[in-house]
């Protein structure tokens, strides 16, 4: 595959005369730099998964979460973006899962952003995407905390290591 991308720049170069224009020079530019073989470890994924769910989130923050802005957020990041509540069906498995997490969390007082991985496989060997939850809590006036929701940005693994490379 790589010899064959190689094979067609060459080939395109020599169609062309080898003039190209800037354009096209940051184009092929561009497209090495993608294809570009580079090694990134497990927690390092996780790192920068984290990292963007928190960028995710902060852009959730700016729009004060207005629900006709949430599309065009998650097209800005190429995620996935939903909001669950605790007692409404409209969650998945481990969205709830999470929600009973966060809600038991609320006596320790452990309540936190979080991602984790989504294995495709029972063995858990492998996974695709990336889960990142934050959950949203409000103080009652008896001092008592109350969890409103929580909000899930699904991001693919792809993007996470795609976003990471062209950091470094």
């Amino acid at each position: 595959m790589k010899r064959a991308t190689v094979f067609g720049i060459l080939l395109a170069l020599a169609a062309c005369g080898g003039r190209l224009s800037d354009e096209q020079r940051k184009r092929l530019h561009e497209g090495m730099e993608d294809q570009k073989i580079v090694q990134l470890s497990d927690s390092d994924i996780v790192t920068a998964a984290l990292e963007q769910g928190q960028t995710v989130f902060s852009a959730l923050e700016h729009v004060k979460f207005n629900a006709t802005k949430i599309d065009s957020i998650a097209g800005k990041y190429a995620v996935k973006i939903h909001w669950t509540v605790p007692g409404v069906g409209n969650a998945d498995q481990i969205e709830q899962q999470l929600i009973e997490a966060y809600v038991a969390g609320m006596v320790t007082g452990s309540l936190q952003d979080n991602i984790q991985k989504l294995y495709t496989d029972a063995s858990q060997s492998t996974y695709d995407t990336l889960l990142y939850s934050k959950p949203i809590i409000t103080s009652m006036p008896d001092g008592v905390d109350k969890l409103d929701g929580v909000w899930h940005v699904y991001i693919s693994k792809k993007q996470v290591v795609l976003a990471a490379t062209h950091k470094k």
